[in-house]
């Protein structure tokens, strides 16, 4: 009869001690195994942790082309954004749809064939310089839906607010997004977000640069959607987006998960 191991008897087992002391006897010699590493209470503690010759933000060249063709694909945690943005579209609910953190426009390009994105809707993209600089290089001559902006408050109200793979880098909190917005949106999606069964805590990813990296608390996306009054009409997990980080706390499994929230209960 096959025996099933609790999280916690599993990693009490010898192998797996003697593996976690292994691995954060490496990283405490500067040989981290795995993309993420170090655990910290703060976004700027997370940076002091970083060399100067290492500090970095996101407004850098070398990473717009990154993973560009990857992000600009329809991937399968996509399809519940696009199945509620169709019927919001149908319902005439939803004309504009800001898309903070959006890189060159990847998710309006995945996502235009999908929703038939014509003359009358309004994609605006919001990103760093060097992101936005691409971005309008990059659009086709006569294209009037997809707009970028360098801030929140430069963008137009929206039903729609997009946030894609973006919480985890942005220096801004849900709230403090919100809080720039002209108007508050009908819908927000928040897909690709690293949640933890633990405490919420910064982390460093090793990217083309070390970046600080936002890892959500047990319950955190709750609170701060009661908080905005918001209801919850949809969670997808992302099972195969899941990472590691690595700390002097031991290591700790993150659930990449995926959400919208909605001000009524979309009957």
């Amino acid at each position: 009869m096959a025996t099933i191991l609790s999280r916690k008897t599993f990693g009490k087992l010898p192998v797996i001690r003697r593996l976690k002391k292994s691995i954060l006897l490496r990283s405490f010699r500067g040989k981290e195994i795995g993309v993420f590493r170090g655990r910290f209470s703060t976004y700027e503690d997370a940076q002091r942790s970083l060399p100067p010759s290492a500090l970095s933000g996101y407004d850098d060249e070398q990473l717009v082309a990154g993973n560009l063709e990857s992000f600009s694909l329809i991937h399968a945690f996509d399809w519940p954004v696009i199945a509620l943005c169709q019927r919001l579209i149908r319902e005439a609910k939803l004309h504009t749809m800001t898309d903070f953190g959006g890189h060159v426009g990847v998710k309006y390009y995945a996502f235009e064939k999908m929703l038939g994105l014509k003359s009358g809707f309004a994609w605006q993209v919001v990103d760093v310089p060097a992101m936005i600089r691409e971005g309008r290089a990059r659009i086709a001559p006569g294209n009037v839906v997809l707009k970028f902006f360098e801030t929140l408050e430069e963008t137009g109200p929206a039903e729609g607010l997009l946030l894609s793979g973006v919480l985890q880098y942005a220096h801004l909190s849900i709230e403090e997004i919100f809080a720039k917005l002209p108007k508050k949106p009908y819908i927000v999606f928040l897909n690709k977000v690293p949640v933890s069964d633990r405490c919420g805590y910064f982390t460093i990813e090793k990217y083309v640069k070390p970046l600080p990296y936002r890892i959500y608390g047990a319950g955190e996306l709750d609170t701060i959607r009661e908080r905005l009054g918001y209801q919850r009409v949809a969670q997808w997990p992302i099972p195969y987006r899941n990472i590691i980080t690595l700390s002097s706390s031991g290591m700790d499994l993150v659930n990449m998960i995926g959400e919208a929230w909605c001000l009524d209960e979309l009957s």
